[in-house]
C-alpha cells in the first residue's frame, strides 16, 4: 500500500463557484454546499442591484412612471385633474423611497433570508434532509447574484434600445409569456399568470433545485418538487388576486 499522501483537491474560488453557478450548477453547489460562504455574493448581489437603482433613478421621469401605472391599473381615467395630481405627487415621492439605497441594503437580505428559512423547513420536514441553514443559504444568495449578474446587463440594454426610461423595472425585461398577448386585450388573472412564467423565475427554481438536492443527496428532479410547488402556490395566489381586484 502507498504511503503517499492524498492531493488536497484545489481551493474554488468565489468567481469560479459564481461561473458555474450558471454554466455547470451541480458541480458549483456542491462545492458550496461543502464550503457554504456567502457573503461575497450577497455583496454582488447588493452592487448589482444598487448600480441599476442608481442610474435608473437619475434618469426616470417619477410623474411620467407614475401615471404609466395608474393608466395600467385602470385609475387615471377615474380621477378628477386634483386627485391626479395629488396622485402623481405622491408617486414622485413614493418612486424615490421605494427605490432607496436602504430599501435595497435591507430588503435584499431580508428576502434571501426569508426564502432560505422558508427552504430549509421544506426540505427538512418534507424531505427529511440534514441541510442546515448556512448551506441553505448559501444556496439561495448564489442563485440569486447568478440570476442577477445575467438579468442586470440585460435589463440596462432593454432600457438603452428602447430609450425609454420610465417603463417599470419588474416588466421591462418581458421575458415570460405576456410577450404572447396584448394586456388591453386579456383578462387581468390571464396576464398575471403569463407574467408569472418567467425565464429567470424558472431558472432560479431550477438553480435552487440543483442546489438543495445538492445539499439533502437527491437528484435534481426529487428536490425540483419542493421548490415548484411553493412557486405554484405563489403565481395561483396572484391569479386569485387578479381575478378580485
Amino acid at each position: 500500500m502507498s504511503n503517499e499522501a492524498v492531493p488536497l483537491a484545489p481551493e474554488r474560488s468565489f468567481f469560479q463557484n459564481l461561473i458555474d453557478v450558471i454554466v455547470s450548477p451541480r458541480e458549483a453547489f456542491t462545492a458550496i454546499v461543502g464550503k457554504p460562504g456567502f457573503w461575497i455574493a450577497l455583496a454582488l448581489n447588493l452592487v448589482l442591484a444598487g448600480g441599476f437603482t442608481a442610474v435608473w433613478v437619475s434618469k426616470v421621469d417619477p410623474a411620467e412612471f407614475g401615471k404609466a401605472r395608474m393608466v395600467e391599473s385602470g385609475q387615471w381615467d377615474k380621477m378628477t385633474a386634483e386627485q391626479r395630481a395629488g396622485a402623481l405627487s405622491m408617486q414622485t415621492r413614493n418612486v424615490f423611497a421605494i427605490f432607496s439605497g436602504a430599501v435595497i441594503l435591507v430588503g435584499i437580505p431580508i428576502a434571501l433570508l426569508v426564502i432560505a428559512g422558508f427552504m430549509l423547513f421544506v426540505f427538512r420536514f418534507f424531505y427529511a434532509g440534514e441541510v442546515t441553514f448556512k448551506p441553505a443559504l448559501a444556496i439561495v444568495t448564489y442563485a440569486s447574484t447568478a440570476v442577477a449578474l445575467v438579468r442586470t446587463p440585460l435589463l440596462f440594454l432593454v432600457y438603452i434600445l428602447k430609450g425609454d426610461w420610465n417603463l417599470d423595472p419588474q416588466t421591462a425585461l418581458q421575458a415570460n409569456l405576456t410577450l404572447l398577448f396584448d394586456r388591453d386585450s386579456v383578462s387581468k388573472a390571464l396576464w398575471a399568470f403569463a407574467g408569472s412564467i418567467d425565464l429567470f423565475a424558472l431558472w432560479t427554481i431550477f438553480l435552487l433545485a440543483v442546489g438543495f438536492g445538492v445539499a439533502i443527496k437527491k437528484t435534481t428532479g426529487s428536490a425540483l418538487w419542493g421548490v415548484a410547488v411553493p412557486w405554484a402556490v405563489i403565481v395561483l395566489i396572484k391569479v386569485a388576486w387578479a381575478l378580485v381586484f
